[in-house]
């Protein structure tokens, strides 16, 4: 039974997001919607191989075009701070290419078809490289990864205690690259008043984007406004900041008025980072009644050859399960292609995937329920470092799964479970991922107008699209005592 106070609380109600008409209108205002005066379009334009060097770039017949205002390139681009946080580097600071579609120069104009076509009539002379593009060729010479956070992670024997184990799996699971296509494509509206620089953008992490444009220009962050109450789709691309943010306010100084930089589809591609194509290789040791005894992860994926992000495919694996012998091990191959990124649960979607798999393979040569083998394997405690958990509700999760979706008519042998004609898949895995945590800050403001009492919270946050908005509407309400 809902008590009185409980009925007066917006939280835990199915209602309505506040700026769901706005979306469905199209009135809700993303990056390229501001109206903002005496605006010029930038267009980049990138290169067209993926290791060498600019040897000669002509840029005099595209400078001349109708409504063309500024080409910039290496030559005039101003000195920028290229460790101040962007990701995937492409800041036009020298004539060296080091991933395919790396941007080489911008082209300023009066309209966006003016700069396009001025784009198309740059020339470009390279001195190319030997390209380093084959990842199955150059896999078998991965190396280490830099960064302490992912060196080896051994428990017990490690792999080696695989030799003990009455029943192994070992399997090799691949995972492609995967690119970045929110709907809204990632843009940008710049304005310079004096030395105070307002970018207009899709962030989802906004005093991040601040500080990376700000450290990159080399300004101070309190000189920089984001503006970001709607993102038309991220999923990690527009977490980390690149190029084509600050290439935007540049653009608008070079030319003394505001700018906008909108990517076209074709460029998302090597603009904004890309899921890693991962190889992983999954080895699950057990004694015959279903006891895990060894687990190792092996995990080869590739990054940037001038910058290093490998996901995290082994983070479930350390966790999951309770199993004495472990290992979790990466190895990286340096490409010239763009930098990777966070991508729609990283690590854990990719390495859960693999994980998962193998653990149904288990089951099934052990001639084992895959539930009964998740629950007899589960940790009373944090494997990887012997903590208590907070709270886990694995086995609840899957008994309650399995009884919603009638688990119990399930027949364990592939392609026997029929409706009819039609054959019906019966599946089960798991998964996690971690609830981060970081210090906040709020203001509310409160208007009283006669009896009417308007109160206003003001964060420095974005919606991803996940109802933020809405949520801390319901928040203040509560907290306020709003009925």
């Amino acid at each position: 039974m809902m008590n009185m106070e409980d009925s007066k609380k917006s939280i835990g109600k199915g209602i309505n997001r506040i700026d769901g008409i706005l979306k469905i209108t199209g009135k809700a205002t993303y990056a390229t919607d501001y109206p903002v005066k005496n605006i010029a379009y930038a267009v980049l334009f990138k290169s067209t191989i993926a290791a060498g060097r600019i040897k000669e770039i002509s840029t005099r017949e595209a400078e001349e075009s109708a409504g063309v205002l500024k080409v910039i390139t290496h030559k005039n681009a101003p000195k920028l701070n290229v460790k101040g946080g962007l990701r995937g580097g492409a800041l036009l600071q020298g004539p060296e290419i080091v991933f395919h579609g790396q941007h080489i120069g911008m082209v300023v104009a009066e309209t966006f078809e003016q700069a396009t076509a001025a784009a198309h009539l740059i020339r470009v002379e390279y001195e190319q490289h030997e390209e380093k593009t084959d990842f199955e060729k150059l896999a078998p010479a991965a190396v280490l990864p830099k960064g302490k956070e992912l060196a080896d992670l051994v428990r017990g024997a490690g792999k080696a205690a695989m030799n003990t184990a009455e029943v192994k799996v070992e399997e090799l699971y691949e995972t492609p690259i995967e690119h970045h296509h929110p709907m809204e494509p990632h843009a940008t509206v710049a304005v310079w008043e004096n030395d105070k620089l307002t970018l207009y953008n899709g962030s989802q992490i906004i005093n991040g984007a601040q500080t990376s444009a700000a450290a990159t220009l080399n300004i101070k962050p309190e000189q920089v406004r984001i503006v970001s109450p709607y993102i038309g789709g991220g999923f990690g691309s527009k977490g980390g900041q690149w190029a084509n943010l600050v290439l935007t306010a540049v653009a608008a100084k070079m030319v003394n008025r505001p700018v906008k930089l909108a990517l076209t589809r074709q460029q998302m591609f090597n603009s904004v980072g890309l899921r890693q194509r991962n190889m992983q290789k999954v080895s699950i040791g057990a004694t015959k009644d279903g006891k895990l005894i060894a687990l190792a992860h092996e995990i080869t994926s590739h990054t940037a050859v001038d910058n290093e992000y490998i996901e995290p495919c082994g983070d479930c694996s350390k966790i999951m399960y309770e199993v004495p012998n472990a290992l979790i091990s990466y190895r990286v191959v340096p490409m010239n292609l763009i930098l990777p990124t966070y991508t729609r649960g990283p690590g854990k979607s990719t390495g859960s995937f693999a994980l998962e798999s193998a653990m149904d393979e288990l089951a099934y040569k052990l001639n084992m329920d895959p539930i009964e083998l998740r629950i007899k394997n589960e940790p009373e405690k944090d494997p990887s470092n012997g903590k208590p958990w907070s709270s886990r509700t694995t086995i609840k999760c899957l008994k309650e799964g399995a009884k919603a979706f009638g688990w119990d008519k399930r027949k364990a042998k592939p392609a026997t479970n029929k409706i009819g004609n039609d054959l019906i898949g019966y599946g089960v895995a798991c998964g996690t991922y971690p609830a981060r945590q970081r210090d906040s800050s709020a203001i509310i403001k409160l208007i009283r107008q006669n009896n009417l009492v308007h109160a206003t919270v003001e964060i420095a946050a974005s919606d991803l699209g996940t109802g933020t908005n809405t949520i801390l509407a319901q928040t203040a309400a509560d907290g306020l005592g709003y009925l």
